[in-house]
C-alpha cells in the first residue's frame, strides 16, 4: 500500500514539475509579424516554415511595391518558447538617405513570468554599394538602433542615440561592433509576444545588415517551490499510512 502511494505521489510530482517547466501551450498560434518600414510581405513570401514552436525564414531579393528598398537577404529563427534571432541585409534604393524600421515579433506560447530574465545582442554594419565613396549608418533621433520588445513595448535598448558610423572609402564599409546585455531581471511578465525593432538611417544606394537576438528565460523558482511542496505532501502521506 505504501509503495503504491509513493509511486502515485512520484508520478504526480513528475507531471506537475513538467507542467510548471512548460509554458501554457495554445493549440494554434498566430504567425510572426515581420515588417520593413510598414511593409509586411507575409511568411509565405519570406519563405517561412514552422516546425513545433520554431519558425524559420530565409530568402533574398524582396521589394515593396514602392521599390524604395530591397531586402537583399534575410534569415530569421523565431521560437514561441520564446527567442528571436533576426538577420537581414537591406539596400536603400532612393537618391537620398532613408530611415528604416524593421520589426519582428513572435507570439509567446503562453505567459512567461514574472519573474523572467532577458538577454540580447546586436551587431550591424553598412557598405558603399555604388562606389560613390561614402557610406553612413546612423541612429534616428531619439531612438536606439536596437529595441527589445515584450508585449509590443521596449524593455531594453542597445546602440542608443546618437550613433554615427561613416566611411569615405569607395566601396568601403563600417561596423557598429558587437554589443549585448543580460542576463537582466525583468519585473513584468510576457503575456502575448516578444520581438526586436531595429531602426537606423542609411545613405543612398548603400546596403546595411544587422544580426540581432532577444531571448526571454523564465525563472525556475516557481518550479522548485512546486516540487518541494509536492515532496512534502508525499512524505506526510507516508507517515500517516
Amino acid at each position: 500500500m505504501q509503495l503504491r502511494r509513493f509511486s502515485a505521489w512520484f508520478a504526480l510530482l513528475a507531471g506537475s514539475v513538467a507542467l510548471a517547466a512548460a509554458p501554457a501551450i495554445a493549440l494554434t498560434l498566430p504567425p510572426p509579424t515581420i515588417s520593413f518600414n510598414g511593409w509586411q510581405p507575409g511568411t509565405t513570401a519570406l519563405g517561412c516554415t514552422t516546425e513545433g514552436f520554431v519558425t524559420t525564414c530565409a530568402g533574398s531579393n524582396a521589394s515593396p511595391p514602392s521599390g524604395n528598398f530591397t531586402v537583399t537577404n534575410w534569415n530569421l529563427s523565431l521560437d514561441n518558447d520564446p527567442t528571436v534571432t533576426n538577420f537581414f541585409a537591406i539596400q536603400n534604393n532612393l537618391l537620398g538617405a532613408q530611415t528604416f524600421t524593421i520589426t519582428v515579433q513572435i507570439p509567446t506560447a503562453g505567459t512567461f513570468g514574472p519573474p523572467v530574465q532577458i538577454t540580447g545582442s546586436v551587431q550591424g554594419g553598412a557598405t558603399d554599394a555604388n562606389g560613390t565613396g561614402g557610406v553612413t549608418l546612423s541612429s534616428s533621433a531619439p531612438t536606439a538602433m536596437y529595441q527589445a520588445l515584450v508585449d509590443g513595448s521596449p524593455v531594453q535598448t542597445l546602440l542608443n542615440d546618437p550613433q554615427n558610423f561613416t566611411s569615405a572609402v569607395p566601396f568601403g564599409s563600417v561596423s557598429t561592433g558587437f554589443v549585448n546585455f543580460g542576463p537582466t531581471n525583468l519585473g513584468i511578465a510576457a503575456t502575448s509576444s516578444i520581438g526586436i525593432t531595429i531602426k537606423f538611417t542609411l545613405s543612398p544606394g548603400d546596403i546595411a545588415s544587422f544580426t540581432s537576438v532577444f531571448n526571454l528565460i523564465p525563472e525556475p523558482g516557481t518550479i522548485v517551490l512546486l516540487a518541494t511542496g509536492l515532496v512534502g505532501m508525499a512524505h506526510f502521506g507516508r507517515r500517516r499510512a
